[in-house]
């Protein structure tokens, strides 16, 4: 295997970039300037990106697009490097300004810093030291930066498989912040959770379903509670139930858990609450699908003989392939080789770990079949207030996946 560092000058410009990356807002209302920003930034290094315009029938705003780069002579491996660009809004309580890419302690706090523009910067560096050390790249390399992981529905991962159905490809890697997504999670190499640390490569990931679930009582005056059905107090029972069901699992085994996302219902008047909605997750593993775990729901609320009228119903999703199903990759020749690259541990095998997280990762896997590695630096503090990057661990990203294309490529 080569061992091919970036150089000063390489690390200090991709380091730069990042902090320009967290300096240019990227929520969903904030339009496509960032990825004209980085557009402009590889055809100034000599590098070729198209704009896909996001031609998707299930979107209403229609000014988004994705970003893609294609390399290579097509005689070799194809693999695809995947990030997002886009963030969730900004809150409050930073001590740094989200936008300003400040780095103190070995850390680059930001806005997206982990999640996952550190990924981003990452594949760039990485890419253009391969461009300045391969005269040729004897394979497929698509590079692609898609809109929408933080918005519903991956319209992005959608719109892209729709023109490249990437089936005939070898290996997907997906810089997200994959010591992150790994903490409390399983490794599948040692069949136990243990601590996650960089480097992390995660090889599988849990899906999710939505669900509302509608209670509906009977209303009294709240002096006689005895002549009415209260609905909010069914749906504590419900919740008590479902946190009582919980079991360790992990996307190979066991079954996914519950997490109860919003309460609705009830009023400030003297009245027995006779309506209440509940939106709720449940996590999905291996072998478990929307029909399985609606039955599982509503077998629990039959069994609690529940007062209430109660209607339970997936929550809307435009259409099964944007929905998140679990993964495995048990293994796979590049997948393989990419582990191999790492630092083995002092004793036993490589750590290949799963996540109870979902992303774009789920699309590309379950849609394509391909191998699809979440692999990129840790951070912490990920959609709260205080995101940072470790700097270290995205220059160590891109000399990884630097090196494993240069051993690939060549």
């Amino acid at each position: 295997m080569r061992n091919s560092s970036l150089t000063g000058e390489e690390t200090g410009e991709m380091t730069e970039f990042l902090k320009e990356l967290i300096r240019t807002p990227s929520a969903e209302n904030n339009g496509n300037g960032i990825y004209k920003l980085v557009k402009e930034y590889l055809e100034e290094r000599g590098l070729e990106p198209a704009i896909q315009v996001l031609r998707n029938p299930y979107m209403a705003n229609r000014d988004r697009s994705n970003l893609l780069l294609k390399l290579g002579n097509g005689k070799g491996p194809r693999i695809m490097l995947n990030g997002h660009l886009d963030t969730v809004m900004a809150s409050s309580e930073w001590f740094h300004d989200p936008f300003e890419g400040v780095e103190e302690g070995g850390r680059i706090f930001g806005l997206g810093a982990a999640d996952m523009k550190g990924g981003c910067a990452a594949m760039i560096g990485s890419v253009l030291a391969l461009k300045d050390r391969l005269s040729e790249i004897n394979g497929e390399l698509l590079v692609t930066f898609v809109y929408g992981e933080e918005a519903p529905f991956s319209l992005g991962a959608d719109t892209l498989l729709r023109e490249y159905p990437l089936k005939d490809y070898d290996l997907i890697i997906i810089p997200e912040p994959s010591p992150v997504l790994a903490i409390n999670d399983y490794c599948i190499t040692h069949r136990k959770v243990h601590k996650a640390s960089f480097p992390t490569p995660i090889i599988g990931a849990e899906g999710r379903i939505l669900f509302e679930i509608e209670l509906i009582g009977r209303s009294a005056h709240a002096s006689h509670p005895s002549q009415g059905i209260n609905a909010l107090e069914d749906a504590s029972m419900l919740i008590h139930k479902l946190t009582e069901f919980e079991l360790y699992s992990s996307v190979k085994m066991g079954r996914g858990h519950y997490c109860v996302l919003n309460i609705e219902g009830g009023d400030q008047t003297f009245t027995v609450p006779s309506y209440c909605k509940i939106y709720i997750n449940r996590q999905l593993t291996l072998g478990e699908d929307s029909r399985k775990v609606t039955n599982e729901l509503r077998m629990i609320v039959k069994r609690m003989k529940i007062r209430s009228k109660v209607t339970i119903k997936k929550r809307f999703s435009p259409d099964p392939l944007l929905e998140y199903r679990p993964y495995m990759n048990e293994g796979g020749e590049m997948l393989d080789r990419f582990i191999e690259m790492l630092p083995k541990p002092e004793r036993g095998k490589s750590c290949r770990f799963t996540t109870s997280s979902v992303g774009d990762f789920n699309i590309f896997a379950t849609r394509t079949g391909v191998p699809t590695l979440v692999f990129g630096p840790g951070g912490g503090n990920i959609h709260s207030p205080n995101e940072y990057a470790n700097r270290d661990e995205v220059v160590k990203t891109a000399e990884y996946l630097l090196n494993f294309m240069m051993e690939v490529f060549s």
